[in-house]
């Protein structure tokens, strides 16, 4: 369901639960910090979970650069490592204690892609060579 009345993000629910709303008095105060904190619980553990096929997806993008031809190899590689850094959050101990260099290593991962593509491009006669190639 879309518009008006679509359920609002997960961040927002402790909000919605403290709120005072007059439906909520059925629930003691103990009983709605629970919910509060449950919600919260429920939101770390989806962005765990989006951060692991986050993680799959960079290491098929790295993979993917790093055999074609048209861009630097390390364009390929920084992705891979930042991937692999990801999935550490399929263990949270491990991804808690890493998580501010995982998150740097994917910004400079990212910026450098980003400023390679916008100063260098993409190598355009290598590109036409191979399309050339596959055409035959």
């Amino acid at each position: 369901m879309h518009g008006q009345d679509s359920e609002p993000p997960l961040l927002f629910a402790p909000l919605l639960v403290l709120g005072g709303a007059h439906y909520l008095s059925v629930f003691s105060a103990e009983q709605l910090h629970a919910l509060a904190l449950l919600s919260l619980r429920v939101t770390y553990h989806a962005e765990a979970i989006a951060m692991v096929f986050f993680g799959f997806a960079a290491l098929l993008k790295g993979y993917l650069v790093f055999k074609s031809s048209f861009l630097p190899r390390i364009l390929g590689v920084l992705p891979a490592i930042g991937g692999l850094g990801w999935l550490t959050y399929l263990y949270e101990p491990l991804a808690s204690r890493s998580a501010g260099y995982i998150v740097g290593f994917a910004v400079i991962a990212g910026l450098s892609t980003a400023l390679w593509l916008l100063v260098f491009g993409v190598n355009e006669p290598r590109w036409r060579e191979q399309a050339k190639a596959s055409g035959q």
